[in-house]
């Protein structure tokens, strides 16, 4: 009789353990669908202004915006940043926010592990800023705003109050750490994990300029369900 009991404990702790993980994946995927919930409604492109790009791919996103205008000069604001190549011919600044392992040990596919990408989005981790001095039309596959420049300088407020800065208010470069001439990694603040991703920073940023864009959008390419204007590869 004591292995049919042991069998059937087995069964109901096993029977406990599926119901429980289905119940708590049935809870994450209602809350990544309603995530999907547009906010800031009421936006409205303005005739003039400040267009961004955002790309996101399966795996990463990025905000781009104008290398200079009258509400920030970002060649200015990286002053100190080292890059190995020239940067004055850029017309653009890509910038991503993402999992400081996962960045610096994956500068291409070919060098992606399971371990790395698992322990960015189980685990929370450090993170870091990806920056790229770039042109537009380098990115065909992303989707594109028009914003006012008053919207605009609250973006560039996000976006800097990512980055730690040093004594001097100056970003702080991860050193000896690019994927070539014109980008470089600088330290950031925040925690990476499978609710805060790179795609969640585009959108909180999106956000806080007033864009309609889901109010939660960890995932892939969901900050950029909204927009206008979607280019094609």
């Amino acid at each position: 009789m004591a292995p049919i009991k042991q069998s059937n404990r087995l069964k109901r702790s096993l029977s406990r353990i599926l119901r429980t993980s289905l119940a708590a994946t049935a809870l994450i995927m209602c809350v990544f669908l309603a995530g999907l919930i547009p906010v800031n409604n009421q936006f409205t492109q303005p005739d003039q202004g400040v267009e961004l790009l955002v790309v996101s791919n399966a795996v990463h996103a990025d905000l781009i915006m104008p290398r200079a205008n009258e509400v920030v000069d970002w060649s200015r604001e990286l002053a100190g940043v080292t890059f190995q190549g020239n940067t004055d011919t850029a017309s653009h600044v890509a910038m991503g926010w993402g999992d400081k392992g996962f960045f610096l040990e994956t500068p291409t596919w070919n060098d992606l592990k399971l371990s790395t990408a698992a322990n960015a989005l189980i685990w929370p981790s450090d993170t870091c800023v990806h920056v790229s001095f770039t042109k537009a039309e380098y990115f065909r596959d992303s989707a594109s705003v028009t914003i006012s420049q008053e919207q605009y300088a609250r973006l560039v407020q996000f976006v800097k109050g990512t980055l730690i800065q040093d004594a001097n208010g100056k970003p702080i470069q991860i050193a000896g750490q690019s994927y070539g001439a014109t980008d470089a990694f600088l330290q950031s603040t925040g925690t990476y994990h499978i609710l805060n991703t790179c795609n969640s920073w585009v959108g909180r940023g999106l956000k806080t300029a007033g864009v309609r864009t889901p109010w939660f959008s960890p995932l892939p390419k969901t900050p950029m369900m909204y927009l206008p204007h979607q280019r094609e590869p």
